[in-house]
């Protein structure tokens, strides 16, 4: 699996008042529009809504591209993210899609969000979500909607009662899987993504099965739907063309997903040994990755073999390559100080991992603990479900009350949860989570320290060395500050439970007058009793969200660690790729190759100032000035800033995915099976 974490299909605790349509024979688009914002206003009321400009921009520039082909043209397509851990997107229909923050933090590439979001337009436009028999009672928890991942929804309380998710036809997964290999196709994105995309959430349920166990309660399996994706036109080998595979390669070499492009290139040339555009452009694609030797080779048999205007191309390639090499003969430096600083930092990182251990377990105790706890209080919930409930009245009020605190409930539960989980553990044979990755940088560090003599590029690589070993330090802290707040957010949870208790009770002794609505008196003793709860849930919330934005900050650092390791800072033709992939992916390229060496930056700070620019609306150049004479660092100047560190995590790992994304290793059919294999 890749560096960037896996997203958890966690159990969601939070009120949800769903209206289910009946089941509509000829619902006009008009009317099936209407039905959707109903929904939405009901969703809003569940689900905090991610607000964060970079993301945003993200998902609406690759949905737009692919709505631009759609063909019902009358539905008003948007997409909102919803701040929610699960692996998840939804439809509700009417053109309205929902991806969780989870989800995209998920996917590896524009492409694969593309698979993702072509999907649930397939509902849409086979119009699954208006036709599918179903039916509930006002009140009534019973979700109906078209899903691409659908965990069993536990919902805390009786007041919607214990609702069922709606099945979807198999066969309407698999339609919508066949729209949205079509549509993305259309759209140009690279339709094997959505096999890749499959392939990732196997290997996620053969790693932990238990977050994605319910998904089959309602869906095909991955390899089934794998299987079905291969079929068809657009990835079935018998029908795919040579021609085909090479404009999806330079599709994901114009996206700069490097390590992809160069896979598919190589697929070219195996069936196609003598096509010089693939010659060149994988030559490129070598650059990218640091492989100086083979680009050199390849580039000068597209120079022999291609034509007048490949052959200059491939020259300019090798003359700029040959001028840069030098950069790697640094000479032999004496390594003693920084091995010397490597045995301190292994010392202190396996101080850090004890403290994170013991602090870990606690809160593990404390998930087993809160959980009881709210389910025995869910049990004191007074039944409202069938109570007629005017808009504005005081059982309005009640129950808008009642969804607020669900929201932080599930807040509070669900991050601080995950942030305890994600943490993981470096015991011996149960490796796992953030505190693994940082074992495994450092040790990946220490190995060129052992050799004689140290390979050029990793000499290239020692003066960030001390830069490295501070992130490392700085993501432990980041843990560590992350757990506390992740136990804050429980201990709190565990108190304000009590007073939600408190309000139930007295809940379930109020009366309704002859309107239907809570008499007046009972809900003067509530409203006390009702803020009391609902502010005392929104502070454990908070102190959730704060545990989240923590642990993100610590794998932040990891990946700007990872992007400054693959050595893209030198030579500046290599260099040159990371600004590219930095424009493509975030709108704006970075600093200059003279002033990165003048200000003596690696190649993660650079990527890192790049994202936090464009989310912030300033340039990177600001934010490195802003990290200097601050003396801090640039992710915590992104913190300062006020920017949802899950953003600055998710575009650092895209850009590390673009060197390293190797779908190949996640395959579910056998190599030979088909070309959707690389991705």
């Amino acid at each position: 699996m890749s560096v960037r974490r896996l997203g958890h299909a966690l159990f969601s605790l939070a009120f949800i008042v769903t209206m289910v349509p009946s089941p509509a024979r000829a619902m006009s688009t008009q009317a099936e529009v209407q039905q959707a914002k109903e929904q939405e206003k009901q969703i809003i009321e569940q689900y905090n809504v991610v607000t964060d400009p970079l993301m945003n921009r993200w998902v609406d520039q690759v949905s737009d591209k692919l709505w631009n082909q759609v063909a019902r043209r009358d539905l008003p397509y948007n997409i909102k993210i919803l701040d929610s851990p699960d692996i998840n997107a939804f439809t509700i229909g009417g053109g309205y899609v929902y991806v969780n923050s989870g989800l995209l933090d998920f996917v590896q590439s524009d492409d694969e969000l593309a698979g993702v979001v072509g999907h649930e337009t397939g509902h849409n436009e086979r119009r699954h979500t208006v036709t599918l028999p179903a039916k509930a009672e006002a009140l009534n928890l019973l979700f109906s909607i078209a899903s691409i991942f659908s965990p069993f929804i536990y919902r805390f309380g009786q007041l919607a009662e214990a609702g069922l998710i709606s099945k979807q036809e198999r066969s309407n997964e698999l339609q919508a899987d066949q729209y949205g290999l079509l549509l993305m196709s259309r759209a140009g994105y690279d339709p094997d993504s959505m096999v890749s995309f499959m392939n990732h959430m196997g290997a996620a349920e053969a790693e932990h099965s238990s977050l994605v166990d319910k998904y089959f309660e309602s869906h095909p399996g991955f390899p089934s739907r794998v299987s079905h994706l291969v079929g068809y036109e657009e990835l079935d080998p018998k029908k795919r063309t040579t021609d085909q595979i090479l404009v999806q390669a330079l599709h994901d070499q114009s996206e700069a997903r490097y390590s992809v492009a160069a896979l598919k290139f190589g697929q070219v040339l195996r069936a196609d040994p003598g096509n010089t555009i693939a010659l060149l452009h994988l030559g490129e694609a070598q650059i990218a990755l640091g492989e100086p030797d083979k680009s050199r080779q390849t580039l000068a048999e597209a120079a022999q073999k291609g034509t007048s205007e490949t052959r200059a191309a491939a020259l300019s390639h090798i003359a700029a390559l040959q001028e840069s090499q030098p950069r790697f003969t640094l000479g032999k430096p004496n390594l003693a100080p920084l091995r010397a600083q490597l045995a301190d930092v292994e010392a202190r990182e396996t101080q850090a991992d004890a403290t994170i251990a013991a602090r870990r377990d606690d809160g593990k105790d404390l998930i087993k603990s809160v959980n009881t706890r709210v389910q025995n209080v869910s049990y004191g919930i007074p039944n409202l479900g069938r109570v007629a409930v005017r808009q504005g009245s005081r059982l309005d009020a009640v129950l808008k009350n009642f969804n607020a605190m669900g929201r932080y409930i599930d807040a509070a539960f669900t991050k601080s949860s995950a942030v305890i989980n994600e943490v993981g553990t470096v015991q011996k044979n149960r490796e796992s989570g953030l505190v693994k990755e940082n074992a495994d940088i450092l040790h990946e560090l220490a190995a060129p320290l052992a050799l004689e003599p140290v390979p050029a590029q990793s000499l290239a690589l020692l003066p960030s060395y001390p830069r490295m070993f501070d992130d490392m330090e700085l993501s432990d802290g980041d843990m560590v500050r992350g757990l506390d707040a992740a136990r804050g957010s429980l201990a709190l949870l565990d108190v304000s439970l009590g007073d939600l208790n408190d309000f139930a009770q007295r809940l379930s002794r109020s009366q309704l007058d002859f309107n239907g609505d809570i008499n007046q008196l009972d809900y003067n003793a509530l409203l006390p009793l009702m803020k009391k709860a609902t502010d005392s849930l929104s502070k454990a919330a908070v102190a959730g969200s704060q545990a989240e934005q923590l642990v993100n900050l610590a794998r932040a650092r990891q990946l700007q660690t990872r992007i400054t390791m693959l050595g893209v800072g030198s030579p500046r033709d290599r260099y040159a790729t990371l600004r590219y992939a930095l424009q493509q992916r975030v709108g704006n390229n970075g600093i200059e190759y003279a002033t990165k060496l003048h200000d003596d930056l690696t190649s993660g700070e650079v990527a890192a100032a790049s994202i936090v620019a464009a989310d912030t609306n300033t340039t990177p150049s600001s934010i490195i000035d802003e990290a200097r004479s601050t003396n801090r660092t640039v992710i915590d100047v992104a913190n300062e800033r006020g920017m949802r560190s899950q953003s600055l995590e998710i575009f650092l790992g895209l850009v590390y995915l673009d060197y390293s994304d190797d779908p190949l290793k996640e395959a579910l059919v056998p190599t030979g099976a088909s070309n959707g294999n690389h991705d």
